[in-house]
């Protein structure tokens, strides 16, 4: 607390803000500019280092950070440039990601004026996305267009433009703001920067809110779930986990769920125990995998059938058979996609066909909510266990 109260502004106006080369001008759009790269100097990184722990402290501490000016600026600024240069492996790079992350973390509950975010259903986009590029990716500047064009827009046109360019907390929500992030996951070789840069993606495409689902639509457009699903074959458990939970949550767009069901599904599978070559997957890792392939099947037979084809039954089966072996979590889990699975009739001869019956396929068990819990939506066909669909470390 101590260091949000007294050291916040002049960390972030004597060291952040000078040494990442942002700009505050009238025509600052965050875009990197040619400037001397000075984030790599010790105090830069210690700087940021600090600005990382106290991000995690609770919502005043994130409160304070979003508010603090110039701050996110500056902080997307160092990864655009680190971006541009091919700089980003070092520890000052993921420490700004990591400070976004956890800023990014329950924008609609903790950020006032929350009922800009106010969206009762997301767009569920049924169709391929139209071939012609989008002119831009931010929402209206005004309430009142924002409203009108959430409303208007279908979930695969263009993004509703904004008036005015974003600054300070509100590029947190931005759309655009999935493109670095995409970017460092495409190119970094640093863990702790793509778990980071996952679980921001986590964190914004999380719940029924208007900039949530633009965040789903924009890492359509911009080819990021390609660039996930690689992420699901590293030899990572932190990466994994925060790649899969961030499926998950960009599943909640229809368009979305068919692409991943139909590139995913095989990586997700294989991830679980079962097999001779299946890696070691912590359990926390497994349960962010059912929960993924739970929302991915939900409501689309085509996807349940692509996880019966990956031989994703079995493994599940298993599962649940192990008790003993998995925690109750992860059984609990497990059933949950089973009994989803079971509720697409039509499958059920192909199932029989296979060799299963309905004692493989036993309904979910409710688990109670746990504390803290961020239950966005309503219940899935098969649904019985909570989950929290967004992260901090």
């Amino acid at each position: 607390q101590a260091v949000i109260d007294d050291a916040l502004t002049v960390l972030t106006n004597r060291i952040i803000i000078p040494h990442s080369g942002w700009e505050a001008s009238p025509d600052a759009d965050s875009k990197p500019r040619d400037i001397q790269w000075s984030v790599l100097s010790v105090v830069f990184r210690n700087a940021t280092g600090c600005l990382r722990n106290v991000s995690s402290a609770g919502p005043d501490a994130r409160r304070k950070m979003r508010e603090c000016d110039g701050l996110v600026d500056a902080l997307l600024h160092v990864l655009q440039t680190a971006i541009g240069k091919n700089d980003m492996d070092n520890k000052s790079v993921e420490n700004c990601m990591c400070v976004l992350r956890n800023l990014s973390f329950r924008l609609p509950k903790e950020v006032p004026s929350a009922q800009r975010f106010e969206l009762a259903e997301p767009p569920k986009s049924a169709q391929p996305p139209p071939k012609k590029k989008p002119t831009s990716c931010f929402g209206s500047g005004k309430k009142k267009s924002e409203d009108s064009g959430i409303k208007q827009w279908d979930g695969t046109g263009p993004i509703p433009q904004r008036a005015e360019p974003a600054r300070g907390q509100e590029l947190l929500w931005q759309p655009e703001v999935v493109r670095p992030y995409l970017s460092l996951l495409l190119e970094c070789s640093n863990h702790d920067t793509l778990e980071a840069a996952a679980g921001a993606l986590q964190n914004l495409s999380a719940g029924n809110n208007k900039w949530a689902a633009y965040v789903r639509a924009m890492v359509r457009k911009d080819k990021g779930l390609p660039v996930l699903v690689e992420l699901i074959r590293m030899d990572n458990d932190r990466v994994v986990r925060a790649v899969a939970t961030a499926l998950r949550n960009l599943s909640l767009d229809n368009r979305n769920k068919e692409l991943i069901g139909k590139y995913a599904m095989r990586d997700l599978v294989y991830r679980l125990p079962g097999g001779d070559s299946a890696p070691k997957t912590s359990e926390p890792t497994m349960v962010a995998i059912l929960h993924t392939l739970h929302e991915v099947i939900s409501k689309n037979m085509e996807n349940a059938k692509s996880l019966r084809d990956a031989g994703g039954i079995e493994r599940l089966v298993t599962i649940n058979k192990n008790k003993e072996k998995y925690s109750a979590e992860v059984v609990r889990a497990a059933r949950q996609v089973l009994a989803t699975l079971w509720s697409f009739k039509d499958l059920r001869p192909v199932f029989k066909k296979d060799g299963w019956n309905a004692s493989h396929f036993p309904p979910a068990r409710v688990a109670a909510r746990p504390p803290g819990s961020t239950m966005a939506r309503g219940a899935s066909p098969g649904a019985g266990l909570e989950y929290d669909d967004t992260t901090l470390p």
